[in-house]
């Protein structure tokens, strides 16, 4: 594992990939931290799907914009949006350790707002989800020397096509090539100074 800050400074988005099959016990490692994320609600409103077969990444190549990084990576993982969570919600609540008490006044206060989420609403709301979950990825990727590129290029009708999802209750939303980099020197890091993006008030 990498220390401290490392993991964050020298994480980059690859598109360069090694032919290596990825540490089972890593990618599994991975996928716990993307589960474990923290989410609105605790409704953690996501599905992720693995993808390692190389005839299936050659056709996601295809919906997506036919990136060579998304046949040639080791594995894909493709972060599902749920827009389901207002069936769930109460019987996750129920599943805390607290009491009815708090369970009544939680529910009195967020179902009407997850009520009045319209198609679009619950969409937006989802996604946001997903990309916390996507950062615990490429971070987590990254302390196990993992290389990682995330990508929102893709034909969003195709692909929620291509995995026969319902869409109703599920949507694409991000896509995830890991692997183990070939770059030989690593892209140098540009970003704001510290104090252009950072105001204490």
């Amino acid at each position: 594992m990498m220390k401290e800050l490392d993991i964050f400074k020298h994480r980059y988005s690859c598109r360069n990939f090694k032919n290596e099959k990825l540490n089972p016990q890593d990618l599994k490692n991975i996928l716990e931290v993307a589960r474990l994320s923290p989410s609105s609600l605790g409704l953690e409103p996501w599905r992720f799907l693995v993808v390692q077969d190389e005839k299936k990444k050659e056709e996601l190549f295809q919906i997506c914009n036919h990136q060579n990084h998304v046949k040639n990576c080791s594995a894909l993982i493709i972060i599902l949006s749920r827009l389901d969570f207002l069936d769930y919600f109460e019987e996750k609540l129920r599943k805390r350790d607290m009491e009815e008490k708090e369970i009544q006044k939680r529910l009195d206060i967020y179902m009407p707002f997850l009520k009045s989420l319209n198609r679009e609403q619950k969409i937006a709301y989802a996604r946001e989800q997903a990309h916390i979950a996507l950062a615990g990825i490429l971070y987590s990727a990254n302390a196990l020397n993992i290389a990682s590129c995330s990508i929102g290029g893709f034909d969003k009708t195709k692909l929620d096509s291509y995995l026969n999802l319902n869409t109703q209750k599920e949507i694409a939303t991000l896509v995830v090539a890991l692997g183990y980099s070939n770059d030989k020197n690593l892209p140098q890091k540009n970003r704001f100074d510290f104090d252009e993006v950072v105001q204490f008030l």
